[in-house]
This record gives C-alpha cells, structure tokens and sequence, in this order.
C-alpha cells in the first residue's frame, strides 16, 4: 500500500491570522527570493546512495533540488501523552507556466473525520493553530475545509516565484488497544465492516500508539495535489491510500524520550541528549522522497544486514525477535532480487519496522521504510477467544505456515514499493492498480526466484488470488480494475481488483512477451521514469511499441477494462483455500465450513461461490451495483461453532 492516514482526537481551533513578512530582491528565474535566502539541499542528499545522485535531477524535471518542496519539521513526540506539537516551514516553488492565485496544503491524517459508520465525525488529530508567509509574499493562510489550509498571497504567485509557509500544528495520536493488533481481530472487524462498503476505509492506525509503537505518518502539512480542475482540497473516498504522489525533500528535527528508538525515512544526521537527559533531539535529512514518517518505541530490537553499500534494518518488538530476525532476511533476499530484476535503490538505508496497524492492511510503504503489522508477527490465535479456539481444534499445529507465508508476501510486496511508486511514480488516486498489482506481482516474482514456481503459486494464490475469489464469493461482481478509486465503492471491490486480479495481468503481459522481454521492459519503465509520475499507460506504451503493439493492447484491454475474472482465475474452493492456508493441516475443517459456505451463498455467493452478474447491472439481491448484505459475523461464528459440537 502507498501512503495513508489515521484517525485521533482532537477538536478543531481558531483559523490564523495573517502574518506579513519582507520580500527580498528578484532574480528572473524566481521572482522575489533570492538563491542566497532559498534554502540549500545539499546536505539532503546523504540519504541517496552515491550512485543514485548521479542525474536525479534532471530525471525529476527541475533544474536543481531546490525546486522541490522542503518540508522543513521542528517536531515535539510525547507518547505518554498521546501528543505532538510541530513548526513546520514549506519552501515551495511555483513550478506551473502560470501565476498561482492560491497554494493549498493538506494534511492527510485529517482527511478521515467523517469515515466511522454509525457515529457523528470525529474531530481532526491535527489541528493547525495558525500560520503565514515567512518570505516570498505576504499572504493570509486559514482553514479550508477538513484536511485542507489555504494560503492566499496577497498578488498571485507568479511562475517560477518562491514562498515559505510557516505553520504551526499540534495533534493528537490514536490508542489502538491491543486486542485489536492479531490476526483474528482484524478478520473479523474486516467482516462486520463489510456492509459499510467504503465508509471506515483508509483508518490504518498510521497516526496512533499501539503496542508500545508510536507512529506519525500523513502528520504534517503538503502541498496537495493538483488537476485539470485545480487543486484538490478533499477526497471523494478513503479507500486505498491517502497522501502526496510528489517528490519533495524533508529536514526534521525530532524531539522524543531518551529512552526511544527511532526509526525514519531518510538518514539520521545528529543526535543531542537534551538538558535533564531525559528527552532527546534528532536531526534527520531525505532527499527526493513521496512521504516521510516515523516510528518510535522503548522497546524495538534492530536487526540489521547489508545490501552492498545499503544498512537494511528491521524494527521490531523483543516477543516478536523470531519474526522480526525473519524479516530482516527477507528485506535483503528481496531487495537483492528487485535490484537484479528492475535496477539499483536509490536510497543509503532502508527500514522494515513492526506496527500497531489496523484497519485490514498488511504494511504500509513510504520512501526508504515500510511497516508491517504486529498481527503478522504472532501466531494467527494469538488472541483467544472461541474463535481461536476454533480454529486451535480444526489445525492443531498451528497456523505457522499460513502466518509466515503472510508475513514474507507482505514484506516482499513492501519493498517492492520501493521501485513501484517510490522510484517511479504514479497516480495512486486515480490510477491505483498501477503500483498495488505490479507490487503483488513482484511479491509473487520473490517468491519464484527464491522458492521456485510451486511456492510462488501458491503463496500467490493465497496472498494475490484469493483477494479476488473472496471478493466473488461475497457477491462483489468483477468489474475493470484501472479505474480511480472512489469508483470501486467498496474495500472488497477495491482490494479484490487492484490486489487481487490486477496482478496477473503482469503475469500475462510476461507470458505474452517471454521473460527477457518482460524482464527488459520493466527495467526500461525505471529508467525512464525514475523519480517522475509516469503516465497511466507508460508500461503498456513501451510494450506495444513493437509489431506485437495490438495484441499488448488487447491484452491489456482485457485484464484492466473488462470483465474476465471467473474465467481467468476461477472460482473459489473454499476447503481448498483453507487448506492452503493451513500448510495442509485440512483435517475435517472442509465439513465445518458448510455453515459458512451456506452463510456465504446467502449474501449472494451462489454457483460455486461466485456469481457473475451481466455488466452494468447488480447481481440478485444487491441494489444499485452493490454487494448483497453481509451476513453478521457472530451468527457465522455461532453457526461454525454448532458445527463442530460447541455451544
């Protein structure tokens, strides 16, 4: 997944006044600010491997570094409290060929205020206190909206001019109670969210404390995205992953307990313990990212490798140490392959780190660090409960090979993040499936190089597939999965398509090309669109540009516009899907999940556990195209439970 946000508490403060500032002498190519009062971002590139920073700017399309926006952070963490307080300056270059009436700032974290099914919104975690220009204009700088501030120069802000934006923020982090973070809990919430179609979406726990994990991501202000319509001050929905598609540069200075460890995006420069030794102040540096977040904890262990000229770290809780001393191994095994298969990281670290995350998703990628859920690190009953014990009857040796085969797909198809939407990027908006299905075929590309065929099948299967079989049997019709994403209306349509179809169109184009072809093909979209938003079709595009040009389109037509899942991937076998999962420890679960099946085929699940219905119209029993209702978890639990004699 590409960057999202979360959900606190807080309520929404006074709009700020405007703060007036003096303008510095002109030069032609930025009116008003001069390179002498710019900030400089060259001690910024430290966080680039030697070789990456060869070029890089031009490959981003500007014409130094300090044309990207800086993120300039003075962040203060007090996990105990719950809270944070952040200064943050902007530096932002008006790159457009057009004066600017107006700059629009989002903070991501905010964007979630209405998204609980059944509850009044929430306030905002972040609130901004106020804010103005420091250089550049004078402007008035106020709330736009829910996750949305305003900046509005006195003149419009010419093409190529400068302004820096200084804010001030203070937020409130999210408690995620530890009941939440195993793999059952999260099953289950993930089914009685499943009428809700996309409301709730989007809440991963990223701006939270769980576990004894804090985690900031999507905490501080960017510039938002702009269109053809102009900027976007809101989203339509919060499915799938919020926050900038951009390249920007960050500066932080983090102020946070002693006793935490701390792990970033980007290279830590400098630590100072602060006056009483009990708090400390960390400098940190990144270049050339899409987003940057943090993550702290007393109690991480760090494992580390190397790859070449690369520390590759994994984070992670000391209960967990067999999991996470895995994990690491699996950083560097992928990295190693993605290197090989697409061409070199352009970051000097990269971070794997454990995380209290909710809300469905597995990990959560951000340049040069990814997270993965504390559920995956623990045995799947790690929670207790009937359900647990069920499941304890039905495989007694464990779930080992269901949660380890997990675990290595997620970690995997993170790293693979970091060339598909971090290297090269993409509209992840409007264009989802572009980094998610080519970061589950990669996923499924480790596995085959590491294991071989029969393992990358069938961890495919359970990891890719099944998100699409799943979504079928629960009454979602297939659908294209190149689409923007407020037009899946639902987590099972969006994760069935973009997770679970869109991938194998990878596997046909490989299969259509042969694999020197493919192989050629992805490493010339990374080196042509390394550090840029590359264009919807930019891998098709260099695919069909042979004599074989119409049948890649064709090809392409029929995995991402049309609708050809149940021929192309089948039908769910649920016993047999179990089965998998359960490293083949089936025993006589197959009889026990008849009232499943039966409950299943009750929400519209019929022929087999997937019914087709015809295009534009919504299959028997939904209305308006949407799924049938759901049936309640805890009647399918009670009806599995009877089938195994319990009360």
């Amino acid at each position: 997944m590409s960057s999202v946000a979360s959900r606190g508490s807080l309520a929404v403060l006074s709009l700020a006044s405007a703060l007036a500032c003096a303008c510095h002498s002109s030069r032609a190519q930025s009116p008003g600010v001069s390179d002498a009062d710019w900030y400089d971002a060259s001690p910024l590139v430290v966080s680039l491997r030697p070789e990456a920073r060869a070029g890089a700017v031009a490959a981003a399309g500007v014409s130094r570094l300090e044309d990207l926006p800086l993120y300039d952070l003075d962040l203060s963490i007090d996990p105990v409290a719950g809270t944070f307080t952040l200064a943050e300056d902007i530096w932002f270059t008006n790159l457009d060929k057009t004066p600017l009436d107006d700059v629009v700032l989002r903070i991501y974290a905010d964007a979630l205020g209405g998204a609980k099914p059944g509850k009044p919104p929430a306030p905002p975690p972040v609130r901004f206190l106020s804010g103005g220009c420091t250089l550049g204009a004078t402007c008035v700088v106020a709330s736009d909206g829910a996750s949305a501030i305003g900046v509005h120069p006195s003149s419009p802000l010419p093409a190529g001019a400068r302004l820096k934006i200084s804010l001030k923020l203070g937020g409130v982090l999210g408690r995620i109670d530890a009941s939440r973070t195993n793999l059952l809990a999260q099953g289950m919430e993930g089914l009685s969210t499943f009428s809700g179609g996309g409301e709730g979406a989007g809440d991963y726990g990223l701006l939270a404390t769980g576990d004894g994990i804090t985690s900031l991501a999507n905490f501080y202000a960017v510039v938002a995205r702009r269109n053809e319509r102009g900027w976007e001050r809101s989203d339509r929905t919060t499915i799938g992953d919020l926050g900038p598609d951009d390249l920007s540069n960050v500066r932080a200075s983090v102020e946070l307990p002693e006793s935490a460890k701390l792990a970033t995006v980007g290279v830590v420069q400098k630590e100072d313990t602060l006056p009483g030794g009990k708090r400390r102040r960390v400098s940190v540096a990144a270049a050339m990212i899409r987003d940057f977040s943090l993550l702290s904890s007393d109690d991480f262990v760090v494992a580390t490798e190397k790859v070449g000229d690369v520390d590759v770290r994994a984070y992670y809780l000391p209960g967990d140490k067999a999991a996470g001393d895995t994990v690491v191994d699996i950083a560097r095994a992928a990295l190693t392959d993605f290197e090989r298969r697409f061409g070199p990281y352009p970051y000097a670290g990269f971070d794997v780190v454990e995380a209290a995350i909710v809300g469905g998703a597995g990990g959560v990628e951000f340049s040069g660090l990814v997270t993965a859920a504390s559920m995956l690190y623990r045995p799947m009953d790690a929670g207790g409960g009937p359900l647990a014990a069920m499941l304890k009857m039905a495989a007694p040796g464990g779930f080992g090979a269901m949660t380890g085969s997990m675990l290595e797909f997620v970690v995997a198809h993170e790293v693979a993040h970091q060339w598909w939407h971090g290297l090269v990027g993409s509209d992840s908006r409007v264009h989802p499936f572009l980094d998610e299905g080519l970061a589950q075929y990669s996923a499924i590309l480790y596995e085959e190089d590491r294991y071989g065929n029969e393992r990358a099948r069938r961890d495919g299967d359970m990891n890719a597939k099944m998100n699409y079989q799943m979504m079928r049997m629960m009454g979602t019709p297939d659908g294209a999965v190149d689409r923007p994403v407020e037009a899946f209306g639902s987590t099972f349509a969006y994760g069935g398509l973009v997770y679970g179809k869109g991938p194998y169109f990878y596997a046909a184009l490989r299969e259509e090309t042969g694999d020197a072809a493919f192989f050629g093909l992805l490493r010339a979209y990374v080196t042509k669109y390394r550090f840029k938003i590359a264009p919807p079709h930019g891998l098709i595009d260099l695919a069909a540009a042979g004599a074989n040009g119409p049948r890649i389109r064709a090809l392409a037509a029929h995995w991402l516009d049309e609708e050809h899942g149940d021929e192309d991937l089948g039908k769910v076998d649920l016993a047999g899907m179990m089965g998998s999962m359960l490293g083949g420890q089936l025993g006589d679960i197959s009889k026990l999940l008849q009232p499943l099946g039966q409950a299943l085929g009750d929400a519209g699940a019929g022929d087999g556990g997937a019914r087709r219905g015809k295009k534009g119209a919504a299959p028997h029993g939904a209305a308006d195209g949407g799924a049938a209702p759901m049936p309640d978890p805890n009647d399918m639990l009670r009806q599995l439970m009877q089938g195994m004699g319990q009360p």
